[in-house]
């Protein structure tokens, strides 16, 4: 067993997964866009969405592989994410709150687990990461706050588009108007697109100036024990949004549901890759990786 995962995510082979689910999901979105016609549900723009961030986790395993001092590498990935996937929750709580008491009654299990998972998310933050619970703090995390407003942008943007200018045949659409629990929910959708997005750029970014990192702290206790919680929210998060909701919103769309499978799959080879890469260091000198780094926000974050 430990040398087939040796295999999968200590040589090139680990790129084969990522490459496959990225590949097929390109391969359904241009079926469907070919195939789809005007009484089946509109669905490319959605496998698309799926396909896009995808990207993201695939250049992330990239760059961590390809450098010999993996794990240090991602300084801020366990915050950050955090982070990204907070401000999401935060918008989904929000835009369904603004679609009134009966939009949540209709829809009570989706709000319920956005509510749980924002619960979640604030308390990993505060508890298991010790991170202050200040406007300051998240306003000083400066490539988050960007992404979330360029999200926000882009939703109002596309509702201005879709509602005003070019409404189709949804006329029902157009006649209510630009809503902001519409663009709300959009931004949240493009969160959740790009929610590893600053862990890539940084990576990307800072390659020279990490190469420079000392190397030889042991990891401790704590630090395995972050990231453990970290995965645990986000496998339990996408769990959801992958498997038990498609269930019962897509069944009767099995191209949707192999869209939600890829990016599930993606996503938990993935944390094994990394969980690898912290448990199972490739030399004696590499056993002083710097988890220590994942956690220390204010030392590595933007000024």
């Amino acid at each position: 067993m430990s040398q087939i995962t040796d295999l999968i995510h200590g040589t090139s082979c680990t790129l084969v997964i990522p490459g496959i689910m990225v590949a097929g999901s390109a391969v359904l979105c241009v079926y469907r866009q070919m195939t789809e016609d005007q009484s089946d549900l509109p669905l490319t723009g959605f496998l698309a969405t799926i396909m896009f961030s995808m990207l993201p986790l695939m250049a992330l395993k990239a760059k961590i592989w390809s450098c010999s001092d993996r794990v240090s590498l991602v300084p801020m990935v366990l915050v950050k994410t955090l982070l990204m996937h907070l401000a999401l929750e935060v918008l989904r709580v929000v835009s369904q709150t603004m679609e009134g008491w009966n939009s949540i009654v209709r829809n009570r299990a989706n709000f319920s687990f956005d509510c749980f998972m924002l619960v979640m998310a604030l308390t990993a933050l505060r508890m298991c990461f010790e991170i202050p619970m200040t406007p300051s703090y998240f306003w000083d995390h400066r490539d988050v706050r960007n992404l979330v407003g360029m999200a926000i942008a882009v939703a109002l943007v596309s509702e201005i588009f879709f509602t005003m200018i070019m409404p189709g045949d949804n006329t029902r659409r157009a006649a209510a108007g630009i809503k902001l629990s519409s663009v709300l929910f959009a931004a949240a959708n493009n969160v959740d697109v790009i929610g590893f997005m600053p862990v890539v750029w940084r990576l990307y970014q800072a390659e020279n100036a990490l190469d420079d990192f000392a190397v030889g702290t042991m990891v401790s206790m704590e630090a395995r024990q972050q990231v453990k919680v970290f995965f645990a929210f986000v496998i339990s998060f996408y769990a959801w949004d992958d498997v038990i909701e498609p269930i019962w919103s897509l069944i009767d769309e099995p191209v949707g549901m192999m869209a939600h499978a890829a990016h599930f799959i993606m996503l938990i080879d993935f944390a094994g890759f990394f969980l690898f890469q912290v448990n199972t260091p490739t030399t004696a000198k590499e056993r002083g990786e710097q988890l220590q780094g994942l956690l220390d926000e204010d030392a590595q974050d933007d000024p």
